[in-house]
């Protein structure tokens, strides 16, 4: 570029290169300006108006340009990601680990009449309301963790959580328990797990199905040893005193988990978004939650079940009936990471609609045909292998279909769809059960035929509507492809 003194009365301009402009003034002072893209050619500029509106021009050009920093779009895929999983991992142990080892509580009531007057049905509502009410907060730890952040509603759990134990040890009577294993423990889960949801899945990646499997983990570690550590001290000191040693359990190990986890909330751009119905006619997320709805309805009556089949169905003792319970959900603590790992392998909706219809078929072709305690055993491998999983994969579905910036918002109606079939599974499996005896005359194992078809068939319904979801994601029917 280059302009002549006759361009600009008064000033002589030169142009040695295209990003720096050298002027001299009639007193013979030079300079330079350098500008970011200069034009090829300068109009006349005739007046001290003209010459103060292109100083401000070029001031203004010359002024380096903000462009925004982009969201971190890669998880590390590791490093703190490890130690954020460690804490998933003795959060479920310390929440769905109880919840799972319910069923140990249930074929103590069944048996004992502990509570007397109450029925069969109150206290598989009980465990119903335990997971229907932890569901049902989801949308109430949403809203706390975006105004107050995550530590908060944990916080606020982990002291509910360990109240309701200790007050469920000191119920007299079965309204007592509804409020305190019931409500309390359950308000307690949702708000100490429902915040973490969207954390893990911030840190990985590649290897997000894995991460997810190991810390999904931690329930079944924790139903094995709380299965295991329930009975032997009711039966060694009280029931009173098997509720108080759970809640101080749970206590030491959630604090440290809470202080300890941490979200990449900022890189990631991910949100703790309010309440959003539109998920439910999401047109690939409307499967996902189908699958959710009938797995829960599935899997509730698979593990709450087990051990009455075990009592009621076989005439197992109490401790083998909670070791039945222990080997189910301790085969969880294999079949959730090893779930996830396939998660990354083959596709997540694969993966997650192959291991549910595994869990349908082991209820319709083992447990219906179980009828020695060994036989019993195997099907609880195969469904502590597969039928928890969905927990383990349900956060990687569903950042799958709807990406990892909604997977807050997304869940929390996945959450609210699991309400009913959390609350009303265990109950319609003993409804079974009871119209079985009482007007099909069948007794012992064979009682429980319909209850446990009613959950194979859940399971297998559920894996195939996610195969809506993977025609969503990747726009064929190509069942071979990874998705």
């Amino acid at each position: 570029m280059s302009i002549t003194p006759e361009q600009v009365p008064g000033s002589s301009f030169t142009s040695p290169d295209a990003s720096t402009l050298d002027f001299q003034d009639q007193d013979g002072s030079r300079g330079t300006t350098i500008i970011e893209e200069p034009e090829k050619s300068i109009r006349n500029f005739g007046g001290e108006e003209e010459d103060e509106k292109r100083d401000v021009e070029l001031a203004v050009a010359a002024q380096p340009v903000s462009v925004p920093a982009p969201l971190d779009d890669g998880p590390p895929d590791g490093g703190y990601g490890w130690v954020v999983a460690v804490c998933q991992f003795f959060i479920n142990f310390a929440t769905w680990g109880y919840a799972s080892a319910y069923g140990v509580f249930l074929s103590f009531y069944r048996e004992t009449n502990f509570f007397p007057g109450a029925t069969d049905i109150e206290f598989a509502l009980i465990g119903g309301l335990l997971l229907s009410v932890a569901f049902l907060t989801s949308p109430l730890s949403n809203f706390l963790s975006k105004t107050y952040g995550f530590r908060i509603p944990m916080s606020v759990g982990v002291v509910i959580f360990t109240l309701g134990q200790i007050f469920a040890g000191l119920s007299t009577k079965i309204w007592q328990l509804f409020l305190t294993q019931g409500v309390m423990f359950g308000l307690g889960v949702g708000l100490v797990y429902m915040p973490t949801l969207p954390v893990l899945t911030q840190w990985f990646n590649k290897r997000r199905g894995l991460a997810n499997g190991l810390a999904s983990g931690g329930a079944g570690a924790g139903a094995l040893v709380i299965s295991i550590l329930t009975r032997n001290n009711i039966q060694k000191l009280s029931l009173k005193w098997a509720f108080i040693i759970n809640g101080l359990i749970a206590f030491a190990l959630l604090t440290p988990s809470v202080l300890l986890m941490k979200t990449r909330v900022h890189a990631t751009g991910a949100k703790f978004e309010p309440l959003q119905p539109r998920w439910l006619w999401h047109k690939g997320y409307a499967f996902v939650l189908l699958w959710f709805f009938f797995s829960v309805l599935g899997y509730i009556i698979a593990i709450y079940s087990v051990a009455t089949y075990a009592t009621a169905g076989l005439g197992l003792s109490q401790t083998l009936a909670a070791n039945i319970q222990a080997i189910t959900c301790g085969f969880q603590i294999i079949g959730r990471p090893g779930v996830g790992l396939s998660l990354d392998r083959f596709g997540r909706i694969n993966g997650g609609s192959g291991a549910t219809l595994i869990a349908g078929l082991s209820c319709l072709l083992i447990w219906i045909f179980a009828d020695s305690y060994g036989l019993l055993i195997f099907f609880s491998v195969i469904q502590g292998l597969t039928g928890g999983t969905l927990f383990a994969t349900c956060g990687s579905i569903t950042a799958e279909v709807v990406g990892v910036k909604h997977i807050g918002s997304a869940m929390a109606i996945m959450w609210l769809v699991g309400v009913l079939p959390s609350t009303f599974a265990e109950p319609i499996g003993l409804a079974l059960v009871d119209y079985s005896t009482n007007h099909l005359g069948w007794t012992g194992r064979k009682a429980f035929e319909i209850s446990i078809c009613f959950s194979g068939g859940s399971f297998i319904v559920a894996a195939i509507v996610l195969m809506g979801a993977k025609r969503h994601v990747q726009g064929n029917w190509n069942m071979l492809t990874k998705a």
